[in-house]
């Protein structure tokens, strides 16, 4: 049997029908764009097991984490929880393993009767004022989406280091009622990044790599450290998962 996953390997459906609540259907949606980079299970990450999080089923917290990968990418990583019987979080978060530089992915989406909030992103390895071909390679392609659907724009984080972190075609909060063009919106984000996935070519050995790797090691270690979405996972799911799931996406 093929190692590669050909489906999200769970009934998303069935998540909410006990729960009286059905959200978009972020996972499917932006599965469909994704499933093509033959993408494999990451049973570990940092030496720890993360078959913990594929039925996660706690008072507060009902879902799955799934962590992928593939030759080019170190970790791709999906969340899909229903989080206090109201609320539906759901997150793509992909790099790049230490040979290939392109932008990580971040596609968050958390849903309500009453709300909902998204980030969307292609998020640079690299200063884009140091290295402009570095934007004009992996991210200025995405510019007509993001034309497309900036209206969608709120009010930005009010964390500043999640500001400094975000790359020049980022979108956040703001949609309202438009869910439906907000989803596609993720759709969209995804599809580009897999196409620059499916595209990249692996870093020249020298101080190039050696400083997109430093980087990136401080992006991911910044969003571990500093991720609001972390305490929330603590708090509903325990400490053990909680932080595992932590190490999962960072």
């Amino acid at each position: 049997m093929s190692e590669i996953v050909t489906d999200l390997g769970f009934d998303s459906k069935s998540l909410w029908q006990p729960k009286n609540f059905e959200p978009h259907p972020f996972p499917e949606s932006t599965w469909t764009v994704l499933k093509g980079l033959n993408l494999k299970p990451l049973a570990e990450v940092e030496g720890q097991d993360m078959s913990p999080l594929y039925e996660i089923d706690r008072p507060m917290t009902f879902g799955t984490v799934r962590p992928y990968c593939n030759e080019k990418i170190e970790k791709l990583t999906l969340m899909w929880v229903l989080i206090s019987k109201s609320i539906a979080g759901g997150f793509w978060m992909g790099w790049p393993n230490d040979d290939y530089d392109f932008p990580a992915l971040v596609l968050a989406w958390e849903e309500s009767k009453k709300r909902l909030h998204v980030i969307i992103d292609e998020l640079p390895l690299v200063d884009c004022v140091e290295y402009p071909e570095y934007r004009e390679k992996y991210l200025d392609g995405i510019d007509p989406v993001y034309m497309k659907y900036r209206s969608l724009i709120g009010l930005p984080s009010t964390y500043n280091w999640f500001r400094a972190q975000s790359g020049p075609y980022h979108i956040f909060d703001g949609p309202g009622s438009r869910r439906e063009e907000s989803l596609q919106c993720e759709v969209e984000y995804a599809k580009y990044w897999a196409q620059v996935v499916q595209k990249a070519e692996p870093m020249q050995e020298g101080p190039y790599k050696e400083y997109v790797n430093k980087r990136k090691r401080l992006l991911m270690n910044e969003l571990r450290k500093n991720d609001p979405l972390g305490a929330v996972l603590i708090r509903t799911m325990g400490p053990e998962l909680g932080k595992l799931v932590g190490v999962a996406y960072t």
